[in-house]
């Protein structure tokens, strides 16, 4: 994966990034598709000597949307796939990269972990985040929708080539959506710091990103054009968010995507609005908590000492729900919709998925049940 942070069109060559290939998809986002940036890049492609395919905008990234994409692709002869926007049209490029040289198998078994995609190729894919927060520039994972139930799944397909960061492009991003966009990022970074093998190069790596993130998020908002703010955050989406953390420790995912079906979120507020609660949970299930400590102290500003866990939790939420409010973030999930009051509603969408397997604790359908309803009712307790 290569990364390019630039300005300008002019400063990327195209032509040379592609050498001989002719045919490009480019998944947009719809805001991107609108706006002025997108006929300058479509102009500079083509007069790279590309021959451009657009698809259509989208909202989430449905499976249909994958193999609609895969189609396109076989028929046009694609050679190369450009996703430009958030999480969804980065990762709806790269499972159609993917897809698109394994037609023998459904896409759907690729996203279950009913077949592997370990040793497979995929179409060259370039990545251009408009939205930093997910990462997904620089990951090999894609996070997919399934039209029928709504459930989100995923795997890793393969990393892009390229990624071209140009803070220009999200300069005209809505406050509020600059603000999830980039807690959502600070989200998934706790995440990984909070799983962290003992490590102090790891630690203070996620240290100084987490606190870049709120630093600049902060200045973000003062100034909507300070493009010096804004271009940290697009280096700490595509830099920080990778193979940080150990295998097979407690994360929510795809616990999140319980709560979108659920309560019809999309994935920030999901997230979001989870982290307390699975910070409460894991935390109280883990013997060792000395990352936790140092979480609450360094990022939180909660100091430890001589305090019983239970209430150095408590000073942490509290701590974490005045930084939520700051950004405007939703702190439970009753915030954002109505509580639909269907335990066994919510126990069959968990039951649908395969088995989560944690070794902190033991995870079953009802332990992460209380989880989503405890986040409804901001149940801190």
């Amino acid at each position: 994966m290569i990364a390019v942070f630039a300005f300008s069109t002019v400063l990327v060559n195209w032509r040379t990034l592609f050498k001989r290939l002719k045919n490009l998809a480019i998944v947009p986002t719809g805001s991107f598709l609108a706006s002025e940036h997108y006929a300058k890049l479509e102009q500079a492609l083509t007069n790279a000597g590309l021959q451009i395919i657009c698809m259509n905008a989208v909202k989430q990234p449905l499976l249909s949307k994958v193999n609609e994409g895969i189609k396109i692709c076989i028929e046009k002869k694609i050679e190369a796939v450009l996703g430009i926007g958030g999480g969804v049209s980065m990762d709806l490029a790269k499972a159609i990269a993917f897809g698109a040289l394994h037609t023998n198998v459904p896409m759907e078994k690729f996203l279950t972990y009913e077949v592997s995609t370990e040793g497979l190729s995929m179409l060259p894919v370039v990545t251009i985040p408009t939205n930093p927060m997910s990462g997904s520039e620089t990951n090999a994972d894609v996070q997919i929708t399934l039209d029928d139930n709504g459930l989100q799944v995923g795997c890793g397909v393969g990393k892009g080539v390229f990624t071209w960061l140009n803070p220009e492009y999200i300069v005209s991003l809505p406050t509020h959506i600059l603000a999830y966009g980039q807690m959502t990022a600070f989200v998934q970074l706790s995440i990984n710091y909070l799983n962290l093998t003992r490590s102090p190069l790891a630690e203070h790596y996620a240290e100084a990103s987490m606190t870049t993130i709120l630093e600049c998020l902060r200045c973000s908002l003062a100034d909507e054009n300070d493009t010096d703010a804004l271009s940290t955050p697009l280096l700490n989406s595509a830099l920080s968010l990778n193979d940080l953390g150990r295998e097979g420790e407690f994360v929510p995912y795809p616990l999140q995507s319980f709560a979108q079906r659920y309560l019809c979120l999309d994935y920030p507020h999901a997230l979001t609005g989870l982290f307390p609660y699975w910070l409460k949970e894991i935390y109280r299930a883990s013997v060792d908590k000395a990352i936790f400590y140092r979480y609450f102290s360094e990022i939180l500003g909660v100091n430890a000492d001589d305090k019983d866990d239970d209430t150095l939790l408590q000073e942490a939420l509290t701590a974490l729900k005045k930084l939520y409010q700051e950004f405007g973030i939703a702190f439970s999930y009753g915030e954002l919709a109505n509580d639909p009051q269907n335990h066994a509603k919510l126990v069959r969408i968990i039951d649908s998925f395969r088995s989560m397997l944690c070794r902190i604790m033991p995870l079953t359908t009802e332990r992460m049940a209380k989880m989503i309803e405890d986040a409804i009712v901001r149940n801190l307790n």
